[in-house]
């Protein structure tokens, strides 16, 4: 039986205080060499769930503090309110003396409200009909051993022709089936190449702060990922994802700053 890699690497051991312990793996790693962003809010928000008892993730924010390096960890957990509804609590990541990352999330039992959708899934072929970008371009190793992709087109970016519009689609999933729990779908909202690349050499970025929306879980499949940006002001960008399954249901979606280096 194959082991379950993101069941281990984002799993983390509360010591009974409100304080846990994880160890950041470079299986998760960005071309950068450090660990992944949407990694890091996984495990942290994972942590943070678990140590509070709640419901479903429905919201999480992060702000990413300092470069991670892989290695041991610590997860300091707060509840801040716990509401009939609606639990929200802290999480502070610490690799030793350096406060990495910072998080603020909210739990609770989704229900059956109300439900009503006015956007449209990205338009792509099915995921069968689709390019696998390995070997095309696309970065090897770390993060991208991790998870699967299908793409329409290969990106300009891949080629060395950036093609100045920086909108990317693609389906993605966990790599070996694995079932998407809503820690992986925060995962997946910052798992792909940041579109912003697609505006030419010198675009390339870091995110600085994540917030994610998670609406539901998937039917079983691929995930289509429409990811986008809009604005670059003074060396910083917004880059908006949407999730949705094949099923035509939108699963996530999120907002973030990045910093071009």
């Amino acid at each position: 039986m194959n082991e379950d890699i993101y069941e281990i690497d984002t799993a983390s051991v509360s010591r009974g205080d409100g304080t846990r312990d994880l160890t950041l793996t470079d299986r998760w790693n960005t071309p950068l060499g450090k660990p992944n962003g949407g990694y890091i809010l996984a495990a942290m928000l994972r942590g943070l769930g678990d140590e509070l008892g709640a419901g479903d993730p429905l919201v999480a924010s992060i702000s990413y503090l300092a470069s991670p390096e892989t290695g041991a960890a610590e997860l300091r957990t707060r509840a801040l309110r716990r509401g009939r509804r609606v639990q929200t609590g802290t999480a502070s990541l610490w690799e030793g003396e350096r406060h990495v990352a910072e998080m603020t999330a909210s739990f609770g039992d989704r229900g059956d409200g109300v439900s009503r959708e006015l956007g449209t899934p990205p338009d792509l072929r099915p995921p069968g009909e689709c390019i696998d970008p390995r070997g095309k371009g696309t970065p090897e190793g770390g993060l991208f051993d991790r998870v699967d992709y299908r793409i329409d087109q290969v990106p300009g970016f891949f080629l060395g022709t950036p093609s100045g519009d920086p909108t990317l689609m693609v389906w993605q999933r966990l790599r070996d089936g694995r079932a998407i729990d809503f820690p992986a779908l925060a995962f997946l909202c910052d798992a792909y190449v940041p579109p912003v690349v697609e505006l030419g050499d010198g675009f390339n970025s870091m995110t600085v702060q994540l917030t994610v929306h998670l609406h539901r879980l998937p039917s079983p499949g691929w995930i289509a990922t429409r990811l986008t940006t809009r604005h670059v002001v003074n060396g910083f960008h917004e880059e908006d994802c949407e999730l949705w399954d094949e099923d035509g249901n939108l699963l996530a979606q999120s907002r973030q700053l990045g910093i071009l280096l």
